[in-house]
């Protein structure tokens, strides 16, 4: 008698015209609807580092003392930049590294872009790049340097850009 009594039930629902109830196909697409948000949205939510954890510029420093700010006309120099980290964060040693710097017309440098390849040491805890720069015009400028690396913790990474600026002199 159960099974009689939930079969009428079942089957004997009547809505008025106006109302639409739920078709099997609404309810399998609404179902996969939040089945695919839920599924892309925690990876994102998991992923992001507390706001408490986010790495800030005061994480980490640039050294530059090793560059020549003074060059003479079709003179070379130095250019060296280390990476500092602080606050218990460290520089990922396997993620992507670049030190892309901005045309100038004064100094040129040997190479436009710096990455890992070109690092002073492998692995090193404060990674240094150094290049060479090239006085091609007279005059004083602003050599700008867009870096872009990986600020660790144990639990996580995250992707830290910034843009160095040196003053630069050429003498004629």
């Amino acid at each position: 008698m159960t099974n009689d009594v939930a079969r009428r039930t079942s089957v004997s629902v009547n809505l008025p015209p106006h109302v639409k109830g739920p078709t099997r196909a609404n309810v399998r697409g609404h179902m996969r609807s939040l089945l695919l948000m839920t599924l892309f949205a925690f990876p994102l939510l998991a992923a992001e580092p507390v706001a408490d954890d986010r790495a800030t510029k005061d994480d980490y420093a640039f050294d530059t003392s090793g560059t020549t700010t003074t060059l003479k006309k079709g003179a070379s120099g130095p250019f060296s930049l280390v990476i500092t980290p602080k606050n218990g964060k460290k520089v990922h040693p396997d993620a992507p590294l670049e030190i892309a710097f901005v045309d100038n017309a004064w100094v040129k440098p040997a190479k436009q872009k710096l990455g890992r390849g070109d690092l002073k040491e492998k692995g090193a805890p404060a990674p240094q790049a150094t290049t060479t720069l090239q006085a091609t015009k007279a005059g004083t400028t602003t050599l700008q340097v867009n870096v872009s690396f990986f600020l660790c913790t144990d639990a996580w990474c995250q992707r830290m850009t910034d843009r160095v600026e040196l003053p630069i002199t050429v003498e004629e």
